[in-house]
């Protein structure tokens, strides 16, 4: 490694990675205090710092005169290979290959005391190599089911290491070229560790992005939409239901004396019978449909293309699968109930008149005495005369 670089030069390169670190290092600091951590930072944390200290390690080496029992730097390079393979494991939710790839990073490390350098190189670069194609198999798989771009970014970065790393060999082994094949190996490891800052940072903040993006659309306790997703879901919907004279149905429910069950079980058992009641509905409308939690124990149901007698079928469905799913806290059951409200519309859909309308129609059903679905149309009111 000794004729790679002029000595100002691996100090240079030294204060580069010196100052990605230090940066990268910033980020993680900053998102570690936030309430919810990415997934895989812990990992990740400690892959950067062991690189900085591998990349320490280069420099004393190229500008010191004292001889090391181990090459400090071969070693490093192949326990942070593994150590980027199990971050972007746990970033990605992916266990398996640890173990086995585990024992490869022991044996490989163990071979520094045994192999001459040219062999112990041979076996740096192949199993750093196997680690990268891991690396660049998970966080390919990631970007591409998540839609991010940082994934990507570590995946070619991953990409580069395992195609780089060959070439190194041919050139250290076949063409007797030692300082050249290092040479790529430095290069290639340099260009992939900034690649990978980057990609991790922009992977952070694009899933950050996302998740503000679903507390602005979506309501977290039960994962529907809110008012605002559910006026963005609708936008297609409801201009071809103006365009074709389409009927546009909507049901409101409301699951009956909530606040008694709040009083009486405490917000955790009221928040376990919201997920239930939205589990429910979730599973009995179509793809098409769209639901939304609009109140504290409210949710509101739009169906495209849906007239007004189908509307009031699937209510009925749903009051009966509800009230048929008692909650069962410390061996008492508890039964829940709804009253919903059914509007329809033809054509042009106005969201905030058809949602009124619905609802109307369930407090006329509360009035009538609860766990009933009522329908308010053009025309007289139609109201179930018994509860199932």
């Amino acid at each position: 490694m000794q004729q790679i670089f002029p000595e100002n030069w691996a100090f240079m390169l030294f204060g580069l990675i010196f100052s990605i670190t230090c940066a990268q290092m910033l980020v993680v600091y900053v998102l570690a205090d936030s309430s919810k951590p990415p997934a895989g930072l812990g990992l990740y944390t400690v892959y950067f710092m062991a690189s900085l200290l591998g990349w320490i390690a280069v420099t004393l080496q190229q500008n010191a005169d004292m001889q090391m029992a181990v090459n400090v730097p071969s070693v490093m390079i192949i326990l942070n290979s593994y150590i980027l393979f199990m971050a972007s494991g746990q970033r990605a939710g992916v266990t398996r290959g640890r173990m086995a790839l585990g024992g490869i990073c022991l044996l490989a490390c163990l071979c520094e005391f045994f192999l001459p350098p040219g062999r112990m190189f041979v076996v740096q670069a192949s199993v750093v190599a196997l680690f990268f194609a891991g690396t660049g198999l998970i966080c390919g798989w990631r970007g591409w089911r998540y839609r991010n771009i940082g994934d990507a970014i570590i995946a070619y970065a991953a990409a580069m290491m395992t195609l780089g790393m060959p070439f190194a060999i041919y050139y250290y082994l076949m063409a007797g070229e030692r300082a050249h094949g290092e040479a790529i190996t430095l290069g290639v490891h340099s260009a992939a560790y900034a690649l990978i800052a980057i990609g991790f940072l922009a992977s952070v903040v694009i899933e950050y992005q996302q998740h503000l993006s679903n507390l602005a659309t979506m309501d977290p306790l039960t994962r529907l939409l809110n008012r605002r997703g559910l006026e963005d879901a609708l936008q297609i919907s409801r201009a071809q239901a103006a365009r074709r004279g389409l009927p546009t149905s909507a049901i409101m429910v409301d699951i009956d004396h909530f606040k008694q069950v709040n009083d009486s079980f405490g917000h955790e058992v009221g928040d376990h019978v919201l997920r239930q009641v939205a589990d429910i509905i979730s599973r009995m409308t179509r793809s098409s449909d769209v639901v939304a939690r609009t109140g504290g124990e409210e949710f509101l149901i739009i169906l495209p293309e849906t007239e007004l007698e189908s509307a009031r079928l699937l209510a009925e469905r749903i009051r009966e699968a509800i009230g048929q799913r008692p909650l069962l806290v410390d061996f008492q059951r508890i039964g829940v109930t709804v009253s919903l409200g059914v509007a329809s519309v033809v054509g042009n859909v106005n969201l905030d008149e058809l949602s009124l309308e619905a609802d109307r129609a369930m407090y006329l059903a509360k009035r009538g005495g609860r766990n009933r679905v009522a329908s308010v149309e053009h025309r007289p009111v139609h109201l179930t005369t018994a509860a199932g």
